[in-house]
């Protein structure tokens, strides 16, 4: 508790989060809370909630992105708390993908109910589109078990809560409730950073590629990372620029699938590789040290050919073999900006 008291003549506000009584019954002075009082926001406190997310659809939390409709935001929430979020500003978004969220079925489906993070939110005309991340560490909640605690998370059943698809963001600690009803598995639901936003450039040559493409996307979400990809975010009568254009531009990385076909394209401008690849090259020409993008390779015991842009960069091999696993962790590892561990420097040994 010390080391809270003292960041928070620095961090008052995150002390202050930190030492809310609900979250932290265990401080040793009333006297304490009373002190930094000064420096509560107005309005609710942000630190002891949970976003709840609704759904009628079969298996749809199976799935990595969910789509709802825009009034359908806030619903069952209290007045002070979506005064706050209903217009979703940049303070509020990140919130929002920083604490808990519940991923519940409407009653009548009987699918158990997930607990993990928003890790985007697409702001569309008329409906948000969300990204997400069950975490594996804390099981499925049966319907059977998940209704005994609608109470414990301020699901109002008086007003079929529990039967509406809705996003509700409740004043509600979820990890004490959870831990109360030995439903909190080993996992830390503690705020946590936007994880790595990253786009997957490729092209498709085949449905095999594809599917390839969609397992390594699939792979580096259960690794923490955000694989944006347009199998799983783009919907019939899109915009397809319009979705090149703000990917490229919201990802913190981008992985260019070089392949034959990407190649020929790219160097071509043909299709929806070219559009990209003219982005990808007028970045690079504003930004020439930028590591941003980052060449994949799969081919093995070919050449494989790389955009003129990309020749020159550090590329990862991810073709099938033994060291597949191996560069792929590196992979993972240089997304998370996590380096390779440096052996320590010894001593001369002829001194």
């Amino acid at each position: 508790m010390l080391s809270y008291i003292q960041a928070g003549l620095q961090e008052p506000r995150l002390a202050l989060e930190k030492i809310t009584p609900r979250c932290q019954s265990d401080l040793a002075s009333a006297d304490l809370i009373i002190a930094f009082r000064s420096y509560m926001p107005s309005g609710p406190r942000m630190s002891c909630m949970y976003n709840l997310l609704m759904t009628a659809g079969e298996d749809d939390w199976n799935n990595p992105t969910w789509t709802m409709s825009r009034d359908r935001f806030l619903e069952h929430t209290v007045a002070a708390i979506r005064e706050r979020y209903q217009n979703l500003s940049p303070d509020a978004l990140q919130h929002l993908r920083q604490i808990p969220t519940l991923f519940a079925y409407e009653e009548f489906r009987n699918q158990p109910a997930r607990v993990g993070r928003v890790t985007e939110i697409q702001q569309l005309q008329n409906a948000l589109r969300i990204t997400l991340a069950i975490d594996p560490h804390i099981p499925p909640i049966p319907q059977t078990v998940f209704r005994t605690i609608y109470a414990d998370l301020d699901i109002n059943t008086r007003n079929f809560e529990h039967s509406r698809t809705h996003w509700a963001l409740k004043d509600v600690d979820l990890p004490n409730v959870l831990a109360a009803h030995n439903l909190s598995g080993t996992a830390q639901l503690l705020p946590q950073s936007r994880p790595p936003k990253v786009f997957v450039s490729y092209s498709w040559d085949s449905p095999e590629h594809r599917q390839w493409v969609a397992h390594l996307a699939a792979t580096l979400r259960s690794n923490g990372i955000d694989a944006i990809l347009d199998q799983w975010h783009v919907r019939g009568g899109e915009d397809l620029a319009a979705f090149m254009d703000r990917s490229l531009r919201e990802a913190d990385r981008v992985l260019v699938i070089c392949t034959d076909g990407y190649y020929q394209r790219a160097v071509a401008r043909q299709g929806g590789v070219g559009y990209e690849h003219s982005m990808v090259t007028g970045e690079l020409m504003r930004n020439v040290g930028s590591n941003k993008f980052i060449p994949i390779v799969r081919q093995s015991g070919t050449q494989t050919q790389v955009p003129p842009e990309l020749s020159g960069r550090l590329r990862f091999d991810l073709a099938p073999g033994p060291n597949y696993l191996t560069h792929l962790d590196a992979l993972i590892r240089d997304l998370h900006n996590v380096p390779t561990p440096i052996p320590p420097l010894g001593q001369n040994p002829f001194l």
